[in-house]
C-alpha cells in the first residue's frame, strides 16, 4: 500500500465563496497512480471548508444565502479583539466564519479512487468554501488545500 501527498493554494477574493477543486483532486488521483482506495482532501483553515454537492450557479447562492441567514444579526464574543488575548492588531472579525463552519460544513472529506478515477455521480464536484475571505492581512488570502491518496 503507497500513501502519496499533495497540496496546493487558492486565492479567494469574497467574503463567502465557493470553488470548485474538482479537476485539481481528479489530477492528483491521476498522478498518485493509486489505482484503487481512497483520497482525502483537507483544508487547514478554520474559516473554510470542503463538501461535495452540485455545482450550479442557483443552487451555490442558495447555499451562501443560507449560511448568511443562519448567522445574521448575531454579535459574537469571538469578534471582541480588545478583550481576547494574545490577538494580533490586525485580526479579522470573523466569529460569523468560525460557527459556519464548525456547524453547517466540514474540513476534510474522503472520496473514493476505483480504477484509478476518482469516484463522483454525474453532478457531483468537490467544492471548496470560502466562509472568512478575503483577509485584510495580504499572506491571508490564500487557502492551502491538502490530499492524500492512500491505497494500491
Amino acid at each position: 500500500m503507497k500513501s502519496i501527498n499533495h497540496s496546493f493554494e487558492i486565492e479567494t477574493n469574497k467574503q463567502i465563496e465557493v470553488l470548485n477543486i474538482t479537476e485539481q483532486v481528479k489530477d492528483f488521483v491521476k498522478k498518485s497512480e493509486i489505482k484503487i482506495g481512497q483520497v482525502t482532501v483537507f483544508t487547514k483553515h478554520t474559516t473554510s471548508a470542503i463538501f461535495v454537492n452540485e455545482d450550479e450557479e442557483f443552487l451555490l447562492k442558495d447555499f451562501k444565502e443560507y449560511l448568511k441567514e443562519r448567522i445574521q444579526g448575531r454579535k459574537f464574543k469571538h469578534d471582541n479583539i480588545l478583550e481576547r488575548k494574545d490577538c494580533p492588531e490586525d485580526e479579522p472579525i470573523n466569529g460569523q466564519a468560525h460557527i459556519q463552519a464548525a456547524f453547517y460544513l466540514q474540513p476534510s472529506l474522503s472520496l473514493i479512487i476505483d480504477d484509478g478515477e476518482l469516484v463522483l455521480g454525474k453532478w457531483q464536484s468537490v467544492l471548496f468554501v470560502e466562509l472568512d475571505g478575503p483577509c485584510p492581512r495580504k499572506h491571508k488570502s490564500k487557502r492551502k488545500i491538502y490530499f492524500n491518496a492512500i491505497g494500491e
